[in-house]
C-alpha cells in the first residue's frame, strides 16, 4: 500500500521544485503548527507502550514470585545468604537492559520493586544476624516478622529504601522512582518519629499524613513548573508526585473528619479547582471518589432503592468527569 503521509521536508522540496509557492508553504506550516498545539495531549501516561511491555512485566512478576518462594524455602544455611546477592545481580542485569536500553516503564517498575524488596529484606536479615538474638534467624518469614516488630529496623529499612530509590533514579531516570524518593524521605521521617516517640505520636499521624500530602503536592507543582510545555521527563516526575500526594491529602482529611460532608465538600472543590489550574487530572481523582461516597450516603438517607442509588451515583460522577 502506498504511503500518502508527507513531512514538512517533502513539502519544502515541492517549494524548491516550483510546485508550491513560498507563501503557501508558510501558511501551511503555521496552520499545521496551530493544529499540533491544539491536539497535543497535556498529560501523557506512558506507563506502558504496548502489549510487549505488559508481556515483559508479567514475566518479571512470575520470576519474582518464583524467586521469593524459593528464598522462603531455604533454611538458615549458606544458600540463604548466597542466593540473594545472585538474585540482585540478575535483577541489575535485567534493569540495565530493560530500564537502561529499552526504557520500558512498566517492566522497569516491576524490576525496581523486586530488586528493592530483595535488598531491604536481605539488609534486615544481615541486621538481625548481628544485632538480633542468637539463633533467632531461621527463615524468610522470621526475618520479615522481625522487621515489622522493631522500630529501629524500620528506620534502617527506610534509609536503605531511600538510598536505593535515589540510586535507581540517578541511574535509569525512571519517573516513578522520583516520587518514590520523596516517599522514601517520608518513610525515614515517619519511622524515626515513631521510633523516638512510640505510641505517643499515633494521635498525630493523620495530621502528619495531611502535611506530607500537601508537601508532595507543593513539590509536584514546583517540578511541573520546570517543564510547562511537558516535553521532557520532569513533567512525568511531577505526575507521579501528584499521584502520591493527592490521595494522601484527601484520604487523611477524610479519616480525620470521618468523611463528614461539610468537611469534605470544600476539600473536593479545592481539588477540582487545583486540577483545572494545573491542567492535571490526578488531584481530582481522589475527590471524585469521595463525591461518590457522599452522594451514596445522602441517597441512603433518602431511602432510595440500593440499585437506583448505584445508578444515580455513577451517572452524577460520570457527568462530572
Amino acid at each position: 500500500m502506498k504511503d500518502n503521509r508527507f513531512t514538512l521536508a517533502d513539502i519544502r522540496n515541492a517549494v524548491s521544485a516550483g510546485v508550491l509557492s513560498e507563501e503557501a508553504f508558510d501558511r501551511l506550516e503555521g496552520f499545521l503548527g496551530e493544529q499540533s498545539l491544539e491536539t497535543a495531549e497535556t498529560e501523557k501516561f506512558t506507563l506502558f507502550r504496548g502489549m510487549n511491555d505488559i508481556f515483559i512485566a508479567l514475566g518479571i512478576c512470575a520470576l519474582t514470585i518464583g524467586w521469593f518462594v524459593l528464598w522462603g524455602l531455604l533454611a538458615n544455611g549458606p544458600a540463604f545468604w548466597i542466593a540473594p546477592p545472585i538474585a540482585m545481580i540478575a535483577y541489575v542485569a535485567l534493569a540495565e537492559y530493560i530500564a537502561g536500553k529499552l526504557k520500558a516503564s512498566l517492566p522497569s517498575i516491576a524490576i525496581m520493586a523486586a530488586l528493592g524488596a530483595t535488598l531491604m529484606i536481605y539488609a534486615v536479615a544481615l541486621y538481625m544476624s548481628f544485632a538480633g538474638p542468637t539463633g533467632q534467624l531461621s527463615d524468610l518469614d522470621t526475618v520479615i516478622d522481625f522487621g515489622q516488630r522493631s522500630m529501629n529496623v524500620l528506620v534502617f529499612v527506610a534509609v536503605i529504601g531511600f538510598a536505593f530509590q535515589l540510586g535507581f533514579f540517578l541511574r535509569y531516570r525512571l519517573p516513578v522512582s522520583f516520587a518514590l524518593i520523596a516517599a522514601g524521605l517520608v518513610g525515614v521521617f515517619w519511622s524515626a518519629l515513631m521510633a523516638t516517640f512510640g505510641p505517643a505520636a499515633e494521635p498525630y499521624i493523620p495530621y502528619l499524613i495531611t502535611a506530607t500530602g500537601i508537601i508532595l503536592l507543593a513539590l509536584a507543582i514546583f517540578i511541573d513548573s520546570r517543564d510547562p510545555k511537558r516535553v521532557n521527563g520532569w513533567a512525568e516526575c511531577a505526575f507521579w508526585l501528584y499521584v502520591f500526594g493527592a490521595p494522601l491529602t484527601i484520604h487523611s482529611i477524610a479519616a480525620t473528619f470521618e468523611a463528614a460532608a461539610l468537611a469534605m465538600i470544600p476539600v473536593i472543590i479545592v481539588a477540582m479547582v487545583l486540577s483545572l489550574i494545573l491542567d492535571r487530572r490526578s488531584p481530582i481523582i481522589s475527590g471524585l471518589i469521595y463525591v461518590g461516597y457522599l452522594l451514596q450516603s445522602g441517597f441512603e438517607g433518602a431511602e432510595i432503592d440500593p440499585s437506583m442509588t448505584i445508578v444515580l451515583v455513577c451517572f452524577i460522577v460520570g457527568g462530572l468527569v
